[in-house]
């Protein structure tokens, strides 16, 4: 698991990881950059977790999949999982420079994913926009949804990782669409993290 910035932007979270995002004051403008972000849930196995892209979806606890069709010379720097928010227009795409991009929306079960690299297919159902960043007192950025709160969800009841990220839209996310079968094996946590600089060519 990779943190963008670790050792300040540790430091900084452990003053305020208790604290619901909510709760601390906005302000502040956000910089045209994309943000690498950490999951926020005091004493419990996702804390200081970095939200990473994998096969699709958006997880805690499994490693970034990334891909790159050039030599290793001429791929971007990037290692990590980074996103683009637009404020604007309430959309988030993932920091790749593939041709098309790719997007990130909220699957018909509840999951945060993203399209496929040449790909601009997002199934019927899904939510692409309601996505905002904020910045707060403490000098971080809080990633929300409009919708409804993230969820790390497990792959079984023991509670172990990786956890797979959901939006718990409208809070009617279903028991039976997370990998436990049951909603309640999931973990509620704030998003917060920092701009961040290098792209990946693509995200697997």
């Amino acid at each position: 698991m990779v943190f963008i910035k670790a050792a300040a932007l540790l430091s900084l979270l452990s003053a305020v990881s208790a604290a619901p995002a909510a709760e601390v004051e906005a302000r502040g403008t956000i910089p045209n950059s994309a943000f690498g972000f950490l999951a926020l849930r005091s004493a419990s196995p996702i804390h200081f977790s970095s939200l990473n892209a994998n096969g699709g979806k958006i997880w805690l606890g499994k490693p970034t999949s990334t891909y790159c069709p050039v030599a290793k010379n001429l791929c971007p720097k990037g290692k990590d999982t980074s996103f683009w928010i637009n404020n604007q227009y309430w959309t988030a795409s993932m920091n790749a420079i593939v041709p098309g991009g790719q997007q990130l929306y909220i699957d018909p079960t509840g999951a945060l994913s993203y399209t496929q690299a040449h790909s601009a297919f997002i199934p019927s159902g899904s939510i692409t926009k309601g996505f905002q960043v904020k910045k707060e007192a403490n000098d971080l950025y809080y990633l929300s949804h409009c919708e409804g709160g993230f969820l790390a969800c497990p792959p079984n009841k023991s509670g172990t990782g990786p956890w797979k990220v959901f939006i718990d839209v409208k809070g009617k996310l279903k028991d039976k669409d997370v990998p436990s079968k049951s909603k309640n094996d999931c973990l509620g946590f704030n998003v917060a993290g920092n701009p961040v600089k290098d792209a990946v060519w693509q995200y697997a």
